[in-house]
This record gives C-alpha cells, sequence and structure tokens, in this order.
C-alpha cells in the first residue's frame, strides 16, 4: 500500500538527517561538535529537575486546552518583563513550540495560500506549512549583510493574492540575526499594508550577545490583531525534552479556532515545570554564559 500525497511531500529533516552520521563518527572515536540542533550546551537548572523528582499526585487527569491558569498568569509576569503586556486568557500552553507553529499555520492559513518565509530559516517550517496545505514562499537573506531583512520590495515581489502571511524568527534560527527596530517597523508596514498576519517565532530572545534592542512582534502598534507570537521553554532554560511551548496572540477569533482549542496537547510536565521557571527571566547558569560569549 502506498503512503498518502501529503506524506510523500514532506521534506527530511535536515537536523535528523545528520544524527546518524555523527552517532557513526562518535563510534569511530570521532569528536563530534552538534551544530545541527539547537540544544543549549549547558545543565537544565536544577529547580526545574527537583520538580519533576518530587512531583506527587494520585492521579495524572487532563489538563486543559489551553493550560493551567496558574502558568499562564506566572508567564504574564515573564513577558512583562520585555514590555510586552498580556493576559493569561491570551496565551495558549502547547506541546513545545512546534506544535505553537503548526497550531498558528492551520488556524491562520487556509490550504493553498502563501506564507512568505526569510531564507535560510528553520527547517521545519517548511514541513509545517506541507501539513497544513500551505505554500512557503521564500525571501532571501544574505550573509555579506550579515543577514540583515531584505528590501521590502524583495517581500512585494512575493506578494500575490494568495499571500495569507509573513513568518520571521527574531532572534533568527539559524543565523543569530536580531532585527532592528526599523526592520520590525517596515514588516509591520507590511503586514499592515497587505492585511497578513504576523506569525513570529521569538523562542531565542534570551540568547542576545550585543547591546542592541530586542524588539519583539508584540511591541508593533497597530497590527496587534495580527501577530500570532510562538515560543517555548527549551532554549532560555535548556529543557528541550519537555517539549512546553505557547502560541499568544490578542486575536480571539485565532485562540478560540477550533484547530487549536479542541487540539492542544498539553502536559502535565507543562505545569509542574514552567510554573516554577516561567516568571523567572533568565537562569543564572545560562545568563553567566551568555556574559562570557558576549566578551
Amino acid at each position: 500500500m502506498e503512503i498518502s500525497l501529503r506524506a510523500q511531500s514532506m521534506p527530511e529533516s535536515p537536523i535528523r538527517k545528520l544524527a546518524k552520521y555523527a552517532d557513526e563518527a562518535k563510534l569511530a572515536g570521532i569528536h563530534v561538535y552538534h551544530l545541527n540542533i539547537g540544544q543549549p550546551d549547558i545543565k537544565t537548572p536544577p529547580q526545574a529537575l527537583d520538580a519533576v523528582k518530587n512531583f506527587s499526585t494520585e492521579i495524572l487527569e487532563y489538563s486543559p486546552s489551553q493550560g493551567l491558569k496558574s502558568l499562564r498568569t506566572k508567564m504574564v509576569s515573564y513577558y512583562a518583563n520585555y514590555g510586552i503586556d498580556l493576559s493569561p486568557d491570551e496565551i495558549i500552553i502547547t506541546a513545545g513550540g512546534s506544535e505553537a507553529i503548526m497550531f498558528a499555520y492551520m488556524s491562520c492559513l487556509n490550504p493553498g495560500d502563501e506564507i512568505i518565509v526569510t531564507d535560510p530559516s528553520y527547517a521545519n517550517y517548511m514541513a509545517f506549512a506541507i501539513s497544513a496545505g500551505a505554500v512557503v514562499k521564500s525571501v532571501k537573506t544574505d550573509i555579506k549583510n550579515g543577514f540583515k531583512l531584505p528590501p521590502v520590495e524583495e517581500f512585494e515581489k512575493q506578494i500575490t493574492p494568495k499571500t495569507r502571511a509573513i513568518l520571521i524568527c527574531n532572534p533568527n534560527n539559524p543565523t543569530g540575526y536580531l532585527y532592528t527596530k526599523q526592520e520590525m517597523r517596515q514588516i509591520r508596514d507590511l503586514v499592515k499594508k497587505y492585511d497578513l498576519y504576523l506569525i513570529s517565532d521569538e523562542v531565542y530572545r534570551e540568547f542576545i550577545y550585543t547591546k542592541s534592542p530586542y524588539i519583539s512582534a508584540c511591541h508593533l502598534e497597530g497590527i496587534e490583531e495580527n501577530v500570532v507570537l510562538v515560543d517555548s521553554v527549551s532554549k532560555r532554560y535548556s529543557e528541550c525534552g519537555i517539549r512546553i511551548g505557547a502560541l499568544i496572540t490578542k486575536n480571539k477569533a485565532v485562540r478560540e479556532s477550533k484547530s487549536i482549542c479542541k487540539r492542544c496537547m498539553t502536559s502535565i510536565w507543562a505545569d509542574v515545570i514552567s510554573s516554577l521557571t516561567s516568571s523567572t527571566r533568565f537562569p543564572v547558569s545560562l545568563r553567566r554564559h551568555r556574559q562570557v560569549l558576549s566578551m
């Protein structure tokens, strides 16, 4: 029997594709530096590990699809540290940032719709788009200028009647580029001009090694209803395996769409781990690590 056309068209993750070669090299006694996956190279904070070890309950029951309000309330405090004003109802807890991206696609894009993404980008943006029946249109960035945002004209060349959204990653994965205030305003103006969604993946906000300011999509005035923020605890707390993310938007229709509200798969660990750490801006161990790299 044949598998579905969707499955056949799904690209293999280049991140995972390299894993077998790394394993073979290790068996041959070669030291491997893993640059293929976004796993922080420092230990998970002991508070998080202790929370898992000491967790006790009589019933592992279902948690609310949106995530426990106690967690979402603490996350409001975390985002307030960055000048992002939210309410608990504007945060939906997901099974990792990947599920948040997938739900953003499913809620904002119809089959055949187009989404503009800068290139290079996180490889799974393409796979998730295929799953949602959407089409990715790429706008290339250039290493010669440090992967700055391309001119607005390059985006407009890709805009068609089917264009529904722009997706950015800020700071960018894999380039590390941090968009300037001027660049974020250019994106805002494009989104406003063509009435597009702006899906902003900001899971690396803690990994900024310059004195340049972090400008969130949530800081952009005039497009509050267009912004869908994707986040995760994986990077800032070195908790990639715990699979806790968030989809954040002030757009009530997006939050209440059936593709999100009825299908979120939040786990008990979201409440155990993140409720302890989400209100903390940055673990001390990670902060020291960043200070060393910034020297």
